[in-house]
């Protein structure tokens, strides 16, 4: 999974400045020290995305190719996923191995389903109501029901403005509390982190999924680099609450954690071996980097509340004016070890 920009602060995209050489340099490293046939590439403007998705193709991968506009409302974004699928059409007319995904986590991401003004909001909502619904409260069960009819009413009319002018295949990124109706879909998406879940039950979530009769592709999975975040999943990044003046990072408890890149490593084998058992069609490490989070000594090292696979170099820093302004984890080692062994075993798939 590859960031080209978002906006989890609405001030700032989360890759600034935007360089294409950078881009050209990390994607033919996806493709050949990964060994990855498939990339999904996020970001919020589409020229970005457009550039990215050019490269991509280059380099001889397939592209899933997903627009993201973060704490937009159901119809600024309905209008934005339409412009998106105008240009991912040209794009597949180019000859592009595309795939288009209309959104991610919408109830989590999107202004207008759950309550709240942004994400954390929301997921503390979704958090309060599950707690409330696994208790037996007939009035969360009730709300949470109404959510997910609401929230497959605005991706039905988001498939079909896709549909209008995109020709190839749509899938969208689903988080797994989302209940979502598939049919109008070629590809079940899930952004399928494990956190409480034994390894049977996370498997048997994935297995269901099986009753759609379509492709499964986790859209993203991965964890954190520091002790304990393997157990955390998805809400590894929580341990970071914000930065101080001088960089240093503001730090759960004000308790900064141990770097463990071994913990993020082991995680994303334990999890493509779960998933490789469970059949999926395809799978995303999420991510390659996330230069928002630079890496540093002890309270500076903010890329251990990151899930990226290379550790990006601070401002100030020389070798942030190199090329590449980062470095290889053990991460980025055990992903290109696996990723060859799937490419030896399966060389003409475009999944694993």
């Amino acid at each position: 999974m590859y960031d080209v920009g978002l906006r989890f602060v609405p001030e700032v995209l989360s890759v600034e400045p935007f360089s294409e050489d950078l881009v050209r340099y990390d994607i033919n490293v996806i493709a050949n020290e990964l060994h990855a046939n498939s990339i999904r590439i996020e970001g919020e403007v589409i020229d970005r995305l457009v550039v990215a998705t050019r490269i991509a193709h280059a380099a001889g991968l397939t592209v899933y190719f997903n627009p993201w506009k973060m704490n937009a409302g159901i119809d600024e974004t309905r209008e934005y996923v339409a412009q998106a699928a105008q240009v991912a059409e040209q794009l597949r007319l180019e000859g592009v191995d595309i795939v288009f995904v209309l959104g991610c986590e919408l109830t989590i991401f999107t202004d207008g389903i759950y309550p709240g003004s942004f994400y954390g909001e929301r997921g503390a909502w979704l958090a309060e109501q599950s707690r409330l619904a696994a208790a037996g409260s007939p009035e969360a069960l009730k709300v949470l029901a109404e959510k997910t009819e609401l929230l497959n009413e605005t991706l039905r009319s988001y498939i079909e403005v896709t549909r209008e002018s995109f020709c190839g295949v749509a899938t969208y990124a689903a988080g797994l509390w989302e209940d979502i109706d598939w049919s109008a879909f070629d590809v079940v998406g899930l952004d399928a982190y494990r956190d409480r879940q034994t390894e049977k039950e996370y498997i048997a979530i994935l297995k269901r999924h099986r009753r759609h009769g379509k492709p499964i592709d986790v859209m993203e999975f991965g964890c954190c680099k520091y002790e304990g975040a393997g157990s955390l999943g998805a809400g590894g990044f929580v341990v970071l609450q914000g930065a101080n003046p001088d960089g240093s990072g503001i730090w759960e408890g004000g308790v900064v954690p141990t770097r463990d890149e071994t913990e993020q490593a082991d995680y994303i084998e334990t999890q493509i071996g779960l998933m490789t058992r469970a059949g999926v069609d395809a799978l995303f490490v999420f991510q390659f980097s996330m230069p928002a989070l630079p890496t540093g000594e002890g309270a500076k090292d903010l890329d251990m509340a990151s899930f990226a696979i290379v550790s990006t170099f601070p401002a100030g820093d020389p070798r942030a004016e190199q090329m590449p302004p980062w470095r290889r984890t053990e991460g980025f080692r055990r992903v290109s070890e696996i990723f060859a062994g799937f490419r030896q075993r399966h060389p003409a798939r475009r999944s694993l």
